[in-house]
Parts: C-alpha cells; sequence; structure tokens
C-alpha cells in the first residue's frame, strides 16, 4: 500500500512540472512496475486478453523509449493525459500490440516511423489531439491497421502518400480538422476501406479522383458540416456499387434539382439534417436512389415546400414511385404535403412533426391516409395476437408433454400393480429379484 502511494504522488510532481526524472524512472523500469499505482492492469488472463491495460487519465506527461508492453495485453489506452511527443523509439518493444488509443492528450506531429515497431496494430485512435503536422512517414509498417482515427485535429494538409501503407484499412476518420482541400490521390492504396469521415473539414468540392481509387467496398461515407454547395455526385457516383449510407448534413445546398444523386442506384439510407439554406426540392430530385429505404430530411427552416414527384423516376416512358421503409421530415416551414409524394401504405415508419401545416383542402387526404394506416395497424395488432395465441398453446402443450412424463417416469400415473417385484438386478450371470415388505400392514 505504501508502495502504491508513493507512486501516485510520483505522478502528481510531474503534473507540477518537477518530476521528470521519475518519469524517466517510471518508463524505464521492468514491465511489472507499469501496473504498479500508475495504470490498471488485470492479473487475471482472460480479463488481461479482453480489456488490456487501463492508463486513462493518470496525468502522464511522457512516455520513455523502449516502452516494453508484455505480451499478454493486446491493447493500452493513454486517453485524456498531457503526452506531447513521440518517438521511433516509443514503442520499439511492443510489436504484438493490437490497440492503441492516445485519444485527448497534447500530442503537435506525429513524427516518422513513430508506429513502425507495431507490426500487429489494427487500431489506431489519435482523436482529440493537437497534431497540426503529418511526416509522410508516420504511419509507415502498418500493414494490419483496420481503424485509423484522425478526427478532432488541427491538420491543415495531409502529405502525399501518408496511407500508402494502410493496404488493410477499413475506417477513416479524419473528420474535424482545418483541411480545406484533399490530395486526389489520398486513398489511392487503401482498397479495403469502408467507412470514411470527411465531416467539418471546409471543403467546398471533392476532387473527383478521390473517390476514383480502387474503393469497391466502400459502404458508408459523411461529407456532413462542410461548405459543399451541390450534392457532389460526379464524384460519389464512382461509388455507386458500393455505397450504402451517406450523410450530408449541413452543407450549403439551397435547393436539390432533378437526378441530385445519379449513379447511387444502391444506396439504403441518406441522412440530410440542418440544412439551414435548402429552400426547395424538385420534381424527380431523388429518382435515382431505387433501393432507398431511410431517408431523414429535418431541421430545415427555410423548407416551404417539396415537388409532388420529388421521389418519382422515369423508366422506359413509364412514371413510377419509390417506396421508402422510413420518411423522416421534421423541424422545417413545410405547410403542406402533396398526397402522392410517395405510397404511404408501404411506409414502415413516418414522423412529420414540427411543421408549419396549414389544415385546409390541400391536406384533406392525410384523414384517409390516417384511416388506412389505421388499419394496417389494426392487421399487424390482429396478426401480432394470433401468433402469441399459437406460441402460447405451443408453450402450454410443451410443458404438458414434460409432466406427463416426469409423472410417468416416477410411477405417479401407473402405479406397481399388488405383489409385483420392486426391482430387478443383474450381476454377471445372476438376475436377482427384490420384494418390497410391507412392514405396516404386518403391524
Amino acid at each position: 500500500m505504501a508502495v502504491r502511494q508513493w507512486l501516485v504522488v510520483g505522478v502528481a510532481v510531474v503534473v507540477a512540472g518537477r518530476g521528470e526524472a521519475f518519469m524517466e524512472w517510471f518508463w524505464s523500469t521492468p514491465d511489472q512496475d507499469l501496473c504498479q499505482g500508475v495504470c490498471e492492469c488485470p492479473q487475471d488472463l482472460v480479463m488481461a486478453r479482453q480489456r488490456g491495460i487501463d492508463c486513462v487519465q493518470r496525468n502522464i506527461t511522457a512516455i520513455q523509449d523502449g516502452l516494453d508492453i508484455p505480451k499478454v495485453f493486446p491493447s493500452i489506452t493513454f486517453a485524456r493525459n498531457h503526452i506531447k511527443t513521440l518517438s521511433p523509439a516509443t514503442f520499439a518493444s511492443s510489436s504484438s500490440l493490437l490497440t492503441l488509443d492516445l485519444s485527448e492528450n497534447d500530442l503537435e506531429s506525429l513524427p516518422g516511423g513513430a508506429f513502425t515497431p507495431l507490426m500487429a496494430l489494427s487500431t489506431l485512435n489519435l482523436r482529440n489531439n493537437n497534431i497540426s503536422a503529418l511526416d509522410p512517414e508516420a504511419f509507415v509498417g502498418l500493414h494490419n491497421l483496420t481503424r485509423l482515427d484522425l478526427s478532432y485535429n488541427g491538420l491543415t494538409s495531409l502529405p502525399e502518400g501518408v496511407f500508402g501503407d494502410l493496404t488493410s484499412l477499413q475506417e477513416l476518420y479524419i473528420g474535424f480538422n482545418p483541411l480545406v482541400n484533399l490530395n486526389g490521390s489520398l486513398l489511392a492504396h487503401t482498397p479495403s476501406l469502408k467507412t470514411l469521415d470527411l465531416s467539418q473539414l471546409g471543403l467546398q468540392h471533392i476532387p473527383p479522383s478521390l473517390l476514383m481509387a480502387n474503393l469497391s467496398q466502400l459502404q458508408r461515407v459523411s461529407l456532413a458540416y462542410n461548405e459543399l454547395r451541390v450534392v457532389p455526385s460526379r464524384a460519389l457516383r464512382h461509388l455507386g456499387a458500393s455505397l450504402l449510407h451517406l450523410d450530408l448534413s449541413g452543407n450549403l445546398f439551397t435547393s436539390l434539382d432533378a437526378y441530385s444523386f445519379d449513379g447511387l442506384e444502391n444506396l439504403r439510407s441518406l441522412t440530410l439534417e440542418q440544412m439551414f439554406r435548402l429552400v426547395t426540392i424538385d420534381a424527380y430530385a431523388f429518382g435515382d436512389l431505387t433501393r432507398l429505404e431511410t431517408l431523414v430530411l429535418r431541421y430545415m427552416p427555410w423548407m416551404e415546400s417539396i415537388d409532388s414527384k420529388a421521389f418519382h423516376r422515369i423508366v422506359e416512358g413509364k412514371e413510377s414511385s419509390l417506396r421508402l421503409a422510413d420518411f423522416t421530415f421534421s423541424y422545417s416551414s413545410l405547410h403542406t404535403l402533396p398526397e402522392h409524394l410517395l405510397p404511404w401504405e408501404h411506409l414502415r415508419y413516418i414522423s412529420l412533426h414540427l411543421n408549419h401545416w396549414r389544415c385546409d383542402c390541400h391536406m384533406r387526404w392525410v384523414k384517409n391516409a390516417t384511416e388506412l394506416l389505421r388499419q394496417t395497424g389494426k392487421t399487424m395488432i390482429t396478426m401480432f395476437v394470433f401468433l402469441v395465441v399459437v406460441m402460447t398453446a405451443g408453450l402450454s402443450a410443451s410443458l404438458a408433454t414434460i409432466a406427463l412424463l416426469v409423472y410417468w417416469r416416477r410411477g405417479w400415473l401407473c402405479r406397481r400393480p399388488k405383489g409385483a417385484y420392486s426391482s430387478v438386478r443383474r450381476s454377471g450371470s445372476t438376475i436377482t429379484i427384490t420384494e418390497e415388505v410391507d412392514n405396516t400392514s404386518e403391524a
């Protein structure tokens, strides 16, 4: 207990700026000292593999070079500390590490080869630091990395080829950085990418070549809270075969023109929230989204009208409407809702609250639609009740069968006739028959 208290005091000295010698001693000591008083290391083998080493919010200001993390711990988190620098030798002895969390520290830059010794690393979290510059070789050697989070930093540019070794990368988060411009070849070496977050970078356009790389597995893209004035369909159409989820919230669209989402026929969900400049949605605006299931249109204070054919498309001279499952259109200045906007009976979920509805003859159809939805709801409730009854009957029959078998096994249903033998035992070539004697009747 005394040692633990002394270590905690030592860390407090570091915070005051007078404990550099202590920290140098601490990080250069054998492995077991890593877990004495400063970090939490589970002693149970199963828990050690599941949780790893926890060094969250321990007032650590530096990590001495040559940090050796035992192989029994696949992860370590230094989140919410005050670490300012790393060097190529910091993790030189920790080649078995799979997850490293350095989020919410004071890192200002990443030198070349800072993580090269971590050949097995799969997750690297650098979120919410002060990183303003990356060395072109900052991630060299991380061929097994699948998740990289650089969001909420101060990056103003990304060097060409900085992700060149990340051939296994599946999730990339670089949102909330003042990047403004992206190199068109930034993702040229990330063919396994599935999730890409480019939120709030100040982007006014998307380089067409950025998404022309071999990104055949990219399913989820966020371009939210940038400065785009039109849907970047020219860049996005290269993802038409794979893209399933798209977030364009918070951009500067004033209208959605016809076929704004050209080429995105496989898109399943589209989010358009906090569109503070959006005023109109034209006919056929969503016409290309033939497989769209979920659409969220929310927080649009200047949105006053939507064309009745916004969800229509024309194929071989015939006009048809898209069939959505979930539809949200809330917090806008919309006064009326076109009757033929959507085939309402196919909707699974609908939210139209907090709009400026006018209950006039243009909204008369809503009453009939409400009755239709009510009847549909009654039908679904009837089916649900029927299923519950069937399941209850089946469960009762099963319990009755089990009870019957138990009673039969114990002889409670079919009692032994008077004079019958109580047991028969066989041992080798001898058969022994035993008859139970009722002493009570003799008495």
